[in-house]
């Protein structure tokens, strides 16, 4: 295995299965199979294409930059409806310009992140490569090679760039306007208006932030298993931040509407122009109104000896009640919006008693639509894994009802297994997971009486764990003198070849018994044999860090940075091939791009691995049957049995080339 963080060259062949079809029906169907195999890659090609560097067209840490920048932008757009402030004791508003200034600059410092973004596209497009996007696959449905509209309008290159216009969309400085607009107060209604597209960009960008982390959360290890989880919930919470500030600003703005609806209709004094209750060092009240008579129409508390409010304000009057939005205590405000959007998005809005304003309900109507559609995402997401556990257990109750003598003999075999590998002085503290897997491989052997089952001097091939009987281990000195140990029930033999497994050797290096094994009586025993012991260490080195050698751990660290990185770079194919793809594998490491490809979610239809050493076929082989993949797995001991006459058996077997080499 060469360098884990080497440079990864990636062959994209345009001759599959479909394209081939294609082509042969472009020709009327008279193209030989001769024809097409001579425009196939030679196999010297691929292999030179594999050792020549491509050039770096990926920004490897720019991806991760911007998806922190685009979380940043995400958590801090909905603060913008927080800016306006109610000041009941003088019957107007204000802005809280400390906090406007605030998101402008934070903003703003954002948006440079996303003309970056844009920046990138266009450099990768000009590169000519489907390069991977940012995300949400923007390019899948308006500039990717397999999109409705290419296929429709096929040949228009311009139609290759309509994914940049999700990110124009994402990187416009609309929230920017907005705050500056509303300092204008002779546009006050205007930056009403722009606060939807506020909430489209904010959906935009919440969209492409979420499918990024959900393309990337993999169940492989117990730290993204806690981030599918909690991808799970993700949704929810960027619904609530949204929705709770809309509900906090509509709550102002509904009570500065009904303070010039008052103003209309009793003392003809408000201007359709100028916004009469802005308060501001340049503007001030320039009419007068019976204040008193306002404070008492618009009441949001119940006085003495009164049954119901003058005005309903429907589903806002919490926020005024509570004198929320008189308040610059951005923190409160903040958490108690967020409850207030979850509490009605999971009860998809029963909890809402809407007055008889059509933008109130409309409002409404959105946030149960959304809860609802929300709760849909999240059934979705949950239903493969229900499906699976709830088929297992079927399974398992039929296996137990059909033949309960069987299943009480694995499980006697299980208890007896794992109390006979917990005697092992190097797997005593191990998990029990690993224990489990070492389990799978145990086979039970029995052994009549006076049989040699392992002779001094012979490669030692198995580990046994004797369950009944009697055996002798006995070694001859060159005095001709014998030690002899009796071996009985729970005890092992064969320790040196856990320690060759750790050390990581090859197969030219098993240990050499220094004893004979023989039985005594009738002895029934679990073997396990080296090549599955080797495989089982590989993937669980963590667990083994304290038996293994540094130099080992090292190995095993890069062996795992080195499959981040192989799946960092493949994470392009993900869309180019949703229905499986075909590999050829030369020098990815030990399963490196089987590993990587299967963490993507991409379907191995065909696989041909090329490893030179028995025991990482072994462990590929073994990793294949563990994931219970259903393609088919070709095993290599080197390139070089890839000549023509090979090449084409394989591609005929596919039914098309490979579609992606892969080398390190």
């Amino acid at each position: 295995m060469s360098n884990p963080v080497g440079q990864v060259s990636i062959k994209l062949s345009n001759l599959d299965e479909e394209g081939e079809s294609s082509k042969l029906k472009e020709d009327g169907g008279h193209r030989s199979p001769s024809t097409v195999a001579a425009k196939r890659p030679k196999l010297e090609e691929v292999v030179i294409n594999a050792y020549h560097p491509q050039p770096k067209i990926f920004l490897p840490k720019w991806e991760i930059i911007f998806t922190v920048a685009s979380a940043f932008a995400v958590f801090v757009d909905p603060f913008c409806c927080y800016v306006p402030v109610i000041i009941d004791h003088s019957t107007s508003y204000t802005w809280d310009e400390t906090l406007l200034w605030t998101i402008f600059a934070l903003r703003s410092a954002g948006d440079q992140f996303y003309g970056m973004d844009i920046l990138v596209f266009i450099k990768r497009r000009r590169d000519n490569v489907n390069a991977k996007p940012f995300g949400a696959s923007w390019t899948k449905y308006f500039g990717g090679p397999d999109s409705t509209i290419r296929k429709v309008l096929n040949g228009q290159k311009s139609l290759r760039f309509l994914g940049i216009v999700p990110r124009i969309c994402a990187a416009l400085p609309i929230l920017q306007a907005f705050l500056v607009v509303g300092l204008k107060t002779d546009l006050v209604r205007l930056y009403q208006q722009l606060l939807y597209l506020i909430a489209f960009q904010y959906i935009l960008r919440a969209y492409n932030f979420y499918r990024w982390l959900d393309q990337h959360a993999n169940i492989e290890t117990a730290v993204k298993r806690f981030l599918k989880a909690a991808l799970d919930f993700l949704p929810f919470i960027l619904a609530a931040h949204l929705f709770g500030a809309l509900w906090y600003y509509f709550a102002v703005d509904q009570k500065i509407a009904y303070w010039e609806e008052h103003c209309r209709k009793f003392d003809g004094a408000c201007s359709d122009y100028v916004d009469p209750f802005y308060c501001s060092n340049t503007l001030n009240h320039t009419f007068n109104f019976n204040v008193s008579r306002l404070h008492e129409s618009c009441a949001v508390q119940l006085s003495a000896n009164v049954t119901s409010l003058p005005f309903d304000f429907g589903i806002y009057l919490s926020a005024l009640q509570s004198n929320m939005t008189s308040s610059r205590d951005l923190p409160v405000k903040m958490l108690q919006c967020i409850w207030w959007g979850l509490r009605n998005l999971s009860s998809f809005g029963s909890n809402l008693q809407t007055s008889f304003f059509k933008d109130e309900i409309i409002f409404s109507i959105v946030i149960s639509i959304s809860g609802l559609a929300l709760f849909l995402v999240y059934l979705n997401s949950r239903v493969p894994g229900s499906k699976k556990v709830s088929d297992q257990l079927k399974l398992q109750q039929k296996i137990e009802t059909v033949y309960p003598d069987i299943i009480e003999q694995m499980h006697n075999m299980c208890r007896l297994s794992l109390a006979s590998l917990k005697k092992v002085p190097l797997l005593e503290s191990t998990d029990d997971k690993v224990l489990k897997a070492i389990c799978e491989y145990l086979k039970p052997v029995t052994y009549g009486e006076d049989v040699y089952i392992i002779r001094e001097g012979e490669p030692l091939r198995k580990m046994f764990f004797i369950t009944r009987g009697t055996a002798l281990t006995y070694t001859t000195t060159k005095g001709g003198t014998t030690l002899c140990k009796c071996l009985e029930k729970s005890d092992f033999y064969g320790e040196e070849l856990l320690n060759w497994a750790f050390k990581f050797s090859s197969f030219s290096k098993l240990p050499i018994s220094t004893t004979t094994l023989l039985s005594q009586t009738k002895v029934e025993a679990f073997s396990i044999r080296a090549h599955h012991l080797k495989s089982i260490v590989a993937p669980f080195w963590w667990h083994f860090q304290r038996e293994l050698p540094r130099s080992q751990l090292e190995h095993f660290a890069a062996s795992s940075i080195h499959v981040d990185t192989v799946a960092y770079h493949l994470s392009v194919l993900r869309e180019m091939f949703p229905n499986g793809i075909n590999l050829l594998s030369l020098f990815s490491g030990i399963g490196g791009a089987e590993i990587a490809l299967h963490w993507l979610g991409i379907p191995l239809k065909n696989v041909m691995s090329v490893e030179k050493y028995a025991v990482n076929r072994s462990v590929v082989r073994s990793w294949w049957e563990q994931t219970n993949q259903r393609g088919n797995l070709y095993d290599l001991e080197d390139v070089q049995q890839l000549n023509g006459d090979s090449l084409e058996h394989y591609m005929n077997l596919f039914g098309g080339t490979v579609g992606v080499h892969v080398t390190i």
